[in-house]
């Protein structure tokens, strides 16, 4: 009988072995001895908070704060260090990295959930953070949806992703063959910036910003909820 968590989109493997093909401190371990992952992730840190910034000038920052596909907190934990008035809680379908993330972290709340169904109640955040999710799961529409359900109707959205552009392609097939094994068969999904801006547009979010950042390699937006939709 065929393993239920078995997809076509992971090359007929089962998604827990995609998963765990990561170790549980990748993010930690990495940023701290490898100089490509250094520079990438504090790059895109420094995005991220600037997009935060833009569309909640608060002083605090948001009130609370999703990451959707947290892994195992070492973002997260970056962004309640910039926003410490926040509630950071963050989810993600790897059960040992969440697990992990949980004892190294105190002050967060990580929760093992899948992304197509979050856990939580209509209107319950001010901020989502999405960093390089939507590449990974069967379903983008449908994480976009349960994004936009869960935050509130001021709230901000701000998604991160690889640009998919050619010099991309080309950094990651070198990255995926240093790191045999690690990420091999994990995106399932390739996006450029126009098919982004109408899947964005089409789930009922509009773009309040854009920037590309490491030599326009990723890209990161900051949405809005559509008023009409």
């Amino acid at each position: 009988m065929k393993n239920k968590n078995t997809h076509p989109l992971y090359a007929g493997k089962n998604l827990n072995e995609i998963l765990h093909q990561v170790p549980v401190d990748y993010y930690q371990n990495g940023i701290e001895k490898n100089l490509f992952q250094k520079l990438w992730h504090r790059t895109k840190l420094k995005c991220v908070f600037s997009m935060i910034e833009l569309g909640n000038p608060a002083k605090a920052g948001p009130k609370k704060i999703l990451d959707v596909g947290c892994a195992s907190g070492w973002f997260l934990s970056e962004v309640a260090k910039f926003f410490p008035l926040s509630l950071p809680t963050g989810i993600d379908l790897y059960k040992d990295a969440v697990k992990y993330g949980n004892k190294k972290y105190k002050n967060l709340k990580l929760i093992h959930c899948d992304a197509h169904a979050l856990p939580f109640k209509n209107n319950s955040f001010d901020a989502v953070i999405c960093c390089e999710v939507l590449e990974h799961v069967g379903n983008p529409e449908r994480v976009l949806k349960e994004i936009k359900r869960v935050l509130s109707s001021n709230g901000i959205v701000v998604i991160e992703i690889d640009s998919g552009n050619f010099l991309f392609k080309i950094a990651w097939y070198w990255w995926t063959n240093i790191k045999k094994g690690v990420w091999m068969d994990a995106h399932v999904n390739t996006f450029g910036i126009s098919k982004l801006e109408d899947l964005f547009e089409k789930n009922g979010f509009r773009i309040v910003k854009k920037r590309t950042f490491n030599f326009t390699m990723g890209i990161v937006f900051l949405l809005k909820k559509n008023k009409s939709s």
